[in-house]
């Protein structure tokens, strides 16, 4: 009996020992290859994975310090593009997408649980194209257009209903072009125009029938016509210049590297 304990430790021993060696190796030309392994200090598994001639292959896993799942990665062969599922530290999916090697790269969606809360388009690591927003009912709320990383383009504010609320042109990252902003109702209740992100030109104050109220003339952020106007208007107006065109989005993790 004791010489069967025996010869079943030495056989248990030799399969770990062989299943150390079978990991983290590398080949005559010092490429690596098989499955690898790596872990934080504490010994909480990092990552795991397979290389062939030192490329990564295959279904790829990462881990956050708690051990909850970080990433599922998905290496396609002789591809440089990688899909992704990117996971908060709860082990909650947030993101799923492409990468193109270590860039976010085509269209990437971003959740709340289960409730896909935006849409984003991306090339080579920089947003590209139109992104939209929604609530959490699924109702869309926002669409932008970007360029090389910039807001550049139309962007439309939505409420849940579906009636537009502002409309607002960008040129490079900073409001620029006409725009428009309505009411409940979908009624246009203030329309004018930006220049590097200044006010400037008119700007219409209307009330709920359509009739103007009243207008300021703008260059470049200062008012011209102050004095047709009394303390409350152009207050009222110095309050939509702090808030108008600022379309909130859902804050999302920090951007995730494979």
């Amino acid at each position: 009996m004791r010489s069967l304990i025996l010869l079943f430790l030495f056989c248990i021993a030799s399969f770990l020992s062989m299943s150390q060696v079978a990991e983290n190796r590398t080949d005559a030309r010092g490429l690596k290859e098989g499955r690898w392994v790596t872990r934080y200090p504490d010994g909480m598994l990092r990552y795991e994975g397979n290389f062939e001639r030192n490329k990564p292959v295959g279904e790829w896993k990462r881990y956050h310090e708690n051990g909850k799942i970080k990433a599922l990665l998905s290496y396609r062969p002789n591809s440089t593009r990688v899909f992704a599922s990117l996971f908060d530290e709860e082990g909650v999916c947030y993101a799923k997408g492409v990468f193109e090697g270590t860039l976010r790269d085509s269209t990437w969606n971003f959740y709340s649980g289960e409730i896909l809360l935006q849409t984003e388009n991306y090339s080579l690591g920089k947003k590209e194209g139109k992104a939209t927003g929604y609530d959490p009912g699924g109702k869309l709320i926002w669409e932008k257009e970007w360029k090389n990383d910039l807001l550049d383009g139309i962007a439309v504010e939505y409420d849940p209903t579906g009636i537009k609320r502002s409309e607002i042109f960008y040129l490079e990252g900073k409001r620029s072009g006409r725009a428009n902003f309505y009411d409940e109702y979908g009624s246009l209740t203030m329309e004018g125009g930006y220049l590097d992100d200044l006010s400037d030109g008119t700007w219409k104050m209307f009330d709920k029938g359509g009739k103007l109220k009243y207008q300021m003339i703008y260059e470049r952020g200062e008012i011209l016509n102050s004095e047709t106007l009394d303390s409350l208007q152009i207050n009222q107006f110095r309050q939509y210049d702090k808030v108008k065109g600022k379309i909130p989005e859902p804050k999302m993790n920090e951007s995730f590297v494979p």
